[in-house]
């Protein structure tokens, strides 16, 4: 029996290595696209560190509670919002990979089980991410001068992190579910839509909160990258413990303790919701026999 399981875990590995190999290399082949989009990074933080020259004071006093400066505080929401991104898209991009390619129902037939199959198109898109998130980090630390506090808690912004990545996986799968039940086959649907078009206006990752409109601020404070950027800004810039959030004003906690209560239900809730609507979705595509894209 242990024998088995030993088996049974090797061919896992194996298969998921599989799936990782083969979204590094489509990445790679294209060089001068991988260069470009290197490039492209560069002057992303050019950009907004002129901005952050030329910002108003009001904006630089909305960012008293989080500590550090603008470059700092947008160098942060660039690369956590990344992750959360691949987090929200990992299983869309992953099933559409394999609905174009013809490969969904072969899979789909094969001993692979669909938590493999989610973990395997997953990984490589997160090995790419994290490859961009240390892009980042070095033009913004060593070109453009960002920095952490000298109190940063490092481990604390990872379990944060953590936390709101499954809760965007949970939305992810809900998304991904999308493309068999509206039939969003085009790379994008209605869910990712909705909620990229909230991360851009209000979840805090280009400016803080505390300059918008309230309903704006309670708008933001709907998805789980608004809570995960304000906690891990706070625990790695050297922030205080002020309310920049609406929920911080209602809830008897420090807004650290609320930021994670809420990402915690978030995950919780979202989840297993998003399990069972991907499910459903392959359920309902293999009834009718529309996996695969000559159907």
């Amino acid at each position: 029996m242990t024998e088995e399981l030993s088996l049974d875990r090797k061919a896992t590995l194996r298969a998921i290595w599989i799936f990782v190999k083969r979204d590094l290399k489509i990445w790679t082949y294209f060089k001068a696209n991988f260069i470009i989009n290197i490039v492209d990074m560069f002057w992303e933080l050019a950009l907004y560190t002129i901005i952050a020259l030329v910002a108003e004071e009001s904006v630089r006093r909305s960012l008293t509670p989080y500590g550090g400066d603008y470059v700092s505080y947008i160098v942060l929401g660039i690369v956590f919002n990344m992750i959360l991104g691949t987090s929200l898209s990992a299983a869309y991009s992953g099933t559409m990979s394999a609905f174009w390619s013809g490969r969904l129902e072969l899979l789909m037939l094969s001993p692979i089980s669909t938590p493999v199959f989610i973990l395997g198109t997953s990984i490589g898109n997160y090995i790419r991410t994290f490859l961009n998130v240390a892009v980042y980090l070095i033009f913004g630390v060593f070109i453009f001068g960002a920095k952490t506090s000298a109190t940063a808690n490092y481990w604390l912004a990872l379990l944060y992190i953590v936390v709101a990545a499954a809760a965007c996986t949970g939305l992810g799968l809900m998304a991904a579910s999308m493309i068999y039940f509206v039939d969003a086959r085009g790379g994008q649907d209605p869910i990712r839509w909705i909620l990229n078009v909230i991360v851009g206006l209000a979840a805090g990752v280009y400016y803080p909160l505390s300059i918008l409109p309230e309903w704006v601020q309670w708008l933001g404070s709907l998805i789980p990258h608004t809570y995960a950027l304000d906690a891990c800004r706070r625990l790695l810039l050297g922030g205080t413990a002020t309310a920049t959030l609406p929920i911080h004003k209602i809830l008897p906690f420090n807004p650290l303790t609320t930021n994670l209560l809420v990402l915690l239900l978030f995950a919780v809730m979202t989840l297993p919701i998003g399990w069972r609507m991907y499910n459903r979705a392959l359920k309902m595509a293999k009834k009718y026999g529309r996996l695969s894209r000559w159907v």
